[in-house]
């Protein structure tokens, strides 16, 4: 091409240049459009959507952001975990207090024991809600009387430490003294010592008697007081409606004991009228529960016939009649007789004792627990050993003519009753 040709060309494209240059941009600017809305289609299709950057800054800005370990003791999970302990805890075939004290980790687990408190609280079974109940009350008594086991561990380590203190400062002392002593000093020390030793131990002697204390003399520790602190908010005040102290008292009088006793005293000398009412509605009620007691064993006696006196006996077992009172009266009756001189009256008062605590002992629920009250009612060692081999040794004949009672009582490895003509 020549140079002007091209020259010419050149300004004819600069004079049309607006209109060519709309023109193309146009088209430009729609094939450019319609290739990325394509390019978008099929981003789109066959890849998932790009999430935006987010950082922990602004986790820490939007407030959604935990420091430290994950919580773990809420969730799926360990609902199913809870509740698999707790068909453990409520199914076993053990006592539910031995099964808590060997999964002690998980019973005293407050996350567990929170759990647990929800679940009693949206159950809807009045049978299931009591059950749960029970259950926790076990739990929380446990986990309190270890903790008191373990306080007054501490506490006892604690007063031997310091005695053994004061000890080796006294021996350290008496160390000091005598490296202060002249010869002629450990030569009269020395002379002394006969009679020395013997004084010492007659003053050792007279120190054990004057330490020796009764039971009501010893003083309550700290973990006997805190022991009795669920028991005492049922026996004192504030009471629910209709409740009084004679109420409370009648309803939890298996719960008194020497102990119980001793800090409802302690509590009114310190200026506690309630603990005070208390104890009155105990006197009061121990008085009626003599008296019908009294009356109880006037019946007895008015039988006249020792055989017939032990049938009465058996009557008022059935009927639960037979309580601590009973029992104390006939004690009190076989010594009174003894120190009178009337031999034959004391032994009959052992001999129905004996049987009313027999006879008191077969409405107990399992043999075990008969076994127990048979030991500890023992008189020595002998005849413990004699109630376990009687316990332990397999009964020769199991089948008894009679009743089917006597049967069942053979099977157990009870003596069986006479079958009666």
């Amino acid at each position: 091409m020549k140079l002007s040709s091209f020259s010419l060309a050149l300004a004819q494209l600069l004079t049309s240049g607006t209109s060519f240059t709309t023109i193309t941009t146009t088209r430009q600017h729609h094939a450019i459009t319609s290739t990325f809305k394509q390019h978008q289609q099929r981003t789109q299709h066959h890849h998932r959507p790009i999430k935006p950057l987010f950082g922990i800054l602004d986790e820490i800005n939007s407030d959604a952001f935990q420091l430290g370990a994950p919580d773990k003791s809420s969730g799926p999970d360990m609902d199913k975990a809870y509740e698999i302990f707790l068909g453990e805890l409520v199914f076993s075939p053990n006592d539910p207090r031995v099964d808590i004290v060997e999964n002690a980790d998980k019973s005293f687990d407050p996350a567990f024991q929170s759990w647990l408190t929800n679940k009693i609280e949206k159950s809807t079974d009045p049978e299931e809600k009591i059950a749960l109940k029970d259950l926790f009350g076990m739990i929380t008594d446990v986990q309190e009387k270890i903790e008191l086991s373990r306080a007054a561990q501490e506490r006892e380590e604690a007063e031997r430490a310091e005695a053994e203190r004061v000890r080796l400062a006294e021996r350290e002392k008496e160390m000091e003294e005598g490296r202060r002593l002249s010869d002629t000093d450990v030569l009269k020390r020395a002379s002394a010592v006969d009679t020395a030793v013997i004084d010492k131990k007659k003053e050792e002697a007279a120190e054990e008697a004057a330490a020796k204390k009764t039971f009501y003399e010893t003083e309550l520790t700290p973990e006997i007081r805190t022991s009795y602190g669920k028991l005492l908010q049922t026996l004192l005040p504030p009471y629910k409606a209709g409740e009084s102290p004679a109420s409370v008292v009648f309803n939890n009088y298996s719960q008194f004991d020497a102990q119980l006793i001793k800090v409802l005293d302690e509590r009114r000398a310190g200026g506690d009228t309630d603990a005070g009412a208390v104890l009155d509605a105990l006197a009061a009620e121990q008085q009626k529960r003599v008296n019908a007691a009294t009356e109880r064993l006037k019946s007895v006696l008015a039988m006249g016939d020792p055989m017939r006196m032990e049938g009465a006996i058996v009557k008022l077992a059935k009927e639960d009649q037979i309580d601590e009172p009973f029992l104390l009266l006939l004690e009190a009756n076989a010594d009174q007789a003894e120190r009178a001189g009337a031999q034959g009256p004391a032994q009959l008062m052992r001999k129905l004792k004996n049987r009313a605590m027999d006879e008191k002992d077969k409405q107990a629920q399992t043999k075990e627990i008969r076994l127990l009250r048979k030991l500890l009612r023992a008189a020595d060692s002998q005849e413990r050993e004699e109630l376990l081999t009687d316990a332990f040794t397999p009964k020769e004949v199991f089948i008894v003519p009679g009743t089917m009672e006597n049967a069942q009582k053979a099977a157990d490895g009870e003596q069986p009753e006479q079958e009666k003509s």
